[in-house]
């Protein structure tokens, strides 16, 4: 594991009329302190630890999306198969959908699963062109249409949905769609598009991870940063961009310049690109931790697995107050060979990626008053 070293107060900014902001340290006769490397309990408790059911005819093959649902219980994607399934808060197993195929209600993997506020569930796989609902009992709903687009992933905004999506165009040319990457979808059409990922003029580093995103539980902020380039971009409910957030610490090590051709297998200067792996760290997660807090879960790629797929290793959380940009805790180690699946009113963390039985630990933050007292003043 990296070692972390001390950090900086960090810088934020953010443009004038962007989201609500509540002036927590407006009081404080000097700007806020960030804590650097706390022990992880003493920014998280843990509230408890599930177990998921399974169905032995039906198991998982790996844990993939998981969305928490408004009234309790989990959505989970499978990973490797291209299953949805959904379970009770205690992760007691309710139901099932999804069988592998190209033809109606089948998929080739489960790429995005969303909660609509009416309980239908959204589930999209890039190979298919549209979008597959479910009831919230994942049974069959309806399939809409979506030409144009191919989808690489979803989120539940507000009553609406986000869609990851390029044009089939670029799709096809392996090119950027310079309308975004990021659209509204609102009563079956796009309403906006925003967010370009500046990885596609880098050589390689769009093949070494993807972007990241987090959706507020308001439904009125989108949080959407590439994993390599620090900061995130803070796209409202009308889907204008409306400021930045995130500062890497002094010990976040960034990706280095590659020139093309450096890791072709005719280069002349002889680099192995597996050397490559493993030498800086990336943000695979941002999630919306309650209603005032962003955790950004950083972590580095597996030197294991040289080659795609790759393996992302999960190390250590930064977390933020939403309203100010604020960056209270960075480099807080998590224990050791767990991955973080999501947020809302919880942090979810797998505390056994690779093997059943899956356990989740789920973790509140604790009160930031109590934790930091200097920080506030009257």
């Amino acid at each position: 594991m990296v070692p972390r070293m001390p950090y900086a107060p960090p810088l934020w900014r953010r443009t004038a009329g962007a989201v609500s902001t509540v002036a927590v340290f407006a009081a404080c006769e000097e700007a806020p302190v960030t804590v650097s490397a706390p022990p992880f309990t003493e920014v998280f408790e843990l509230a408890e630890v599930i177990e998921l059911g399974e169905d032995p005819t039906d198991s998982i093959a790996e844990i993939g999306v998981l969305v928490e649902r408004r009234d309790g219980g989990f959505i989970i994607g499978d990973r490797l198969l291209p299953r949805v399934r959904t379970y009770a808060e205690d992760g007691s197993l309710e139901a099932g959908f999804g069988r592998f195929g190209d033809g109606p209600w089948e998929f080739r993997q489960i790429d995005g699963v969303a909660e609509m506020r009416s309980g239908r569930i959204v589930v999209v796989n890039w190979r298919k062109p549209g979008l597959t609902y479910l009831t919230s009992e994942l049974a069959r709903d309806t399939i809409v249409p979506l030409d144009g687009y191919v989808v690489f992933g979803v989120l539940s905004f507000g009553s609406d949905l986000v869609l990851e999506a390029v044009g089939e165009d670029s799709f096809a040319q392996a090119r950027a769609d310079d309308n975004g990457h990021y659209h509204g979808y609102v009563d079956g059409g796009v309403v906006w598009s925003n967010w370009r990922s500046p990885l596609m003029d880098q050589p390689y580093w769009g093949g070494l991870t993807g972007g990241t995103k987090g959706v507020s539980t308001a439904g009125d902020s989108l949080f959407v940063m590439t994993a390599l380039l620090y900061p995130a971009t803070i796209i409202d409910a009308s889907g204008d961009s409306v400021g930045t957030i995130g500062t890497p610490s002094s010990s976040f090590r960034r990706v280095p310049e590659i020139e093309l051709g450096a890791y072709a297998s005719f280069s002349p200067q002889g680099q192995d690109f597996g050397d490559l792996v493993g030498t800086f760290d990336l943000v695979p997660r941002i999630d919306v931790v309650g209603s005032d807090y962003i955790v950004f879960t950083l972590g580095t790629l597996d030197e294991a697995m040289p080659y795609p797929p790759f393996r992302v290793l999960y190390t250590h959380l930064e977390v933020y107050d939403r309203h100010t940009g604020t960056k209270l805790f960075e480099d807080v180690p998590l224990p050791e060979g767990v991955k973080v699946l999501g947020g809302g009113r919880y942090l979810y963390v797998l505390q056994n990626p690779d093997i059943p039985p899956w356990r989740i630990a789920k973790y509140r933050l604790l009160p930031v008053p109590a934790l930091l007292p200097e920080r506030i003043s009257n």
